[in-house]
């Protein structure tokens, strides 16, 4: 019969067949409860020592599976939330936070108001017909007429707004007669790191210890607060290649972070006489005094176009704007990454497995269609907005 073990093989523990068993035909030490009242006693799952044996297995088995929990969350290949925050601190890595959406809205007041902002304990807010909330960022005097002002989302992440859909009053001011966003948010929040992210990252940042290496460099630039992703293109020939990347030279380019900091990076990893290129150039103070020049480039953001058409299977109304929403909250694309139109089924499939896909397609134009499109240039990180969403 199975034990429960932990030796240099893992972790072992019974399943709730081999603790049934247990209990009812015993060990070589300890009697079981055929043993003790008879092999004829009624033990269905419907009888009273029946019911009584179950819960005592499933007892014993959630036991076993809370220690098994324990000790998966020491590897952090394995961990999850807040015990992979705790053990990657030994590697020197720390989940990256996300940050909020903000957008600019126009607030029409009949006269002089004052609207209390994220300064105070309450401030105004307002929301869009999907219910996302957004407040006021600063406490401000408003001026009788329309006023622009900044309002940050309630919820953290990449939560997006269509112009002219946040219109909905939730605190509800005397005074206020309309309430508007003309325009696309200034700034998209990013999600927090999800636990596969963040393992992946972890397990890259442990060769930052190596000096003048592909995988250290990256692995540093991925490390940097307000990095979201990066690549670095190389080029070991003697002559400059099909991405203008000169002979015996490195392309880096970053998505987020402090221009700075990626720069001493790049200096402290890059290779000696390793050329560079970039339309960003940072100087870098040597230890003899001079500046260095490091070169790399920032991300481009280029506009993704979707279309598809859908069907429901069991005939309900298909709900265009939940669709839209799952897209934007999941199909996040990383630098250089193509987008795919089977990723993009799947994630449409799993927000309603009621909706049948056809005639799906993306562009990088909303001009040339296919299955498969690459960002252009390579330092390209294509985003999807709701405008963008096309349903045929």
């Amino acid at each position: 019969m199975p034990s429960n073990v932990i030796n240099a093989q893992g972790i072992t523990i019974q399943d709730l067949a081999d603790i049934l068993n247990e209990i009812l035909v015993g060990s070589p030490s300890v009697p079981g409860m055929l043993t003790i009242y008879g092999s004829d006693i009624n033990v269905d799952s419907n009888s009273p020592d029946g019911q009584m044996i179950n819960i005592l297995a499933l007892s014993k088995q959630d036991v076993l599976n809370l220690i098994v929990q324990d000790y998966n969350s020491k590897d952090p290949d394995q961990a999850v939330g807040t015990a992979l925050d705790a053990v990657s601190q030994l590697c020197g890595a720390t989940r990256k936070g996300g940050t909020y959406t903000q957008v600019q809205v126009v607030v029409t007041a009949s006269g002089s108001i004052t609207l209390a902002g994220q300064d105070t304990s309450n401030p105004y807010t307002v929301s869009d017909g999907n219910g996302n909330q957004v407040q006021l960022v600063a406490s401000t005097n408003l001026s009788p007429g329309n006023n622009t002002l900044l309002f940050q989302a309630v919820n953290i992440g990449a939560v997006q707004f269509s112009p002219n859909t946040i219109t909905n009053p939730v605190t509800i001011i005397s005074g206020v007669t309309a309430i508007n966003n003309p325009n696309a948010p200034i700034v998209i929040g990013v999600n927090q790191e999800s636990d596969a992210q963040f393992r992946i990252r972890r397990q890259k940042s442990t060769n930052m210890p190596a000096q003048g290496y592909f995988s250290s460099l990256m692995a540093g630039l991925l490390n940097l607060s307000g990095v979201a992703s990066a690549v670095i293109f190389e080029n070991p020939s003697d002559t400059t290649d099909g991405d203008s990347i000169p002979s015996h030279s490195i392309w880096v380019v970053v998505d987020g972070g402090n221009a700075d900091a990626i720069a001493k990076l790049i200096y402290n990893y890059r290779n000696a006489g390793c050329g560079m290129k970039g339309a960003t150039v940072v100087p870098v103070l040597q230890a003899d005094g001079t500046l260095f020049s490091v070169k790399f480039d920032i991300a481009t953001i280029q506009n993704l176009y979707v279309r598809f058409h859908l069907d429901s299977i069991n005939g309900a109304v298909i709900d265009n704007n939940a669709v839209s929403t799952a897209l934007i909250e999941n199909y996040i694309l990383s630098l250089n990454q193509p987008a795919d139109v089977t990723d993009i089924s799947n994630l449409i499939s799993q927000s309603n497995p009621n909706l049948v896909i056809s005639q799906i397609a993306v562009s990088g134009d909303n001009v040339a269609w296919g299955n498969v499109v690459f960002p252009s240039p390579k330092s390209g990180k294509f985003v999807l907005t709701v405008p963008n969403i096309i349903f045929l």
